[in-house]
């Protein structure tokens, strides 16, 4: 019997043995699982995404974006040129084409309008924007933030108003897939969109369309912007910007504005600071008008 209890023991602690040095064995295996877990949901994806995907996403279409506001005075250039040049006069007076005017066809324009906004055109457009701190209030976080989304708006007025203040009424949705704030020591990434923007398009002078817009929205980000505060934030703006229409048919138009870009969480957190900046935004698309 004492034979049979040694020989049970011996038994055991050689099964012990052998579990400790199969969890030695297999413990880089774990430990190495973990970490490609661990980063494929947390630290890893986030370094992955945001310096071989995010950050050259935004440089490149950032700087298509700065290199089409250089070119728009030879854009500028041609439209003038197509819009001040005189009608032929060779052949017979059927033959000789009228210059683009501006203006609605409901409103008495025997000419359709080719560029800029009017009653039921809908715009596309791709932007891209760069912000910078404003010292609103002493000790405040300041923040350097990048952005580059797509817009779809549609004119639902016609002209109205008095004087200077006449324009059109426009709503749009902005759809803003990447989203970089700079504080100091760390980078935020994120995305959101913006379900309104209230676009007020003055009427078309010399082929400029100004406009002033108010527009609001919801940001999501990868970590806390500013610490003890929310992953999601809201972003209200106020800009102020004009239309350029681009080439000779004006069909394709740059815009350029200046914003206040606000971003915070509405008190959804007792430590709500929010982000102050000056946004420059630029983009490039087009009205689509009815036929």
């Amino acid at each position: 019997m004492l034979e049979w209890a040694l020989r049970k023991r011996r038994t055991g602690l050689a099964r012990n043995a052998g579990a400790g040095e199969l969890a030695i064995c297999l413990r880089p295996i774990r430990v190495l699982g973990h970490r490609i877990v661990h980063g494929i949901f947390h630290e890893e994806t986030t370094l992955l995404s945001v310096h071989l995907l995010v950050r050259p996403m935004l440089k490149n279409f950032a700087t298509a974006m700065l290199l089409g506001c250089l070119c728009v005075p030879s854009g500028w250039a041609q439209t003038q040129s197509a819009s001040s040049s005189p009608p032929s006069t060779a052949g017979p007076p059927s033959t000789v084409a009228s210059p683009p005017t501006v203006g609605d066809s409901s409103e008495g324009s025997s000419r359709p309008v080719i560029y800029g906004p009017e009653k039921g055109s809908n715009e596309w457009q791709g932007w891209a924007g760069w912000a910078f701190p404003i010292p609103l209030f002493v000790g405040f976080p300041r923040a350097h933030i990048t952005t580059a989304g797509v817009r779809y708006g549609r004119v639902l007025t016609n002209r109205h108003g008095p004087g200077l203040l006449q324009g059109r009424l426009e709503v749009a949705f902005d759809a803003v897939p990447l989203d970089e704030i700079s504080l100091p020591g760390r980078r935020v990434y994120g995305g959101g969109f913006n379900p309104f923007a209230w676009k007020w398009d003055f009427v078309t002078r010399r082929r400029m369309s100004p406009y002033f817009e108010l527009s609001g929205g919801g940001l999501w980000t990868n970590h806390q912007p500013l610490s003890g505060t929310t992953t999601f934030n809201f972003t209200p703006s106020a800009a102020i910007g004009v239309n350029l229409p681009w080439g000779a048919s004006g069909k394709y138009s740059w815009t350029v504005d200046f914003r206040y870009f606000h971003i915070s969480n509405a008190g959804l957190s007792n430590y709500n600071p929010g982000l102050n900046t000056l946004e420059l935004r630029a983009g490039f698309g087009l009205f689509t008008h009815r036929k």
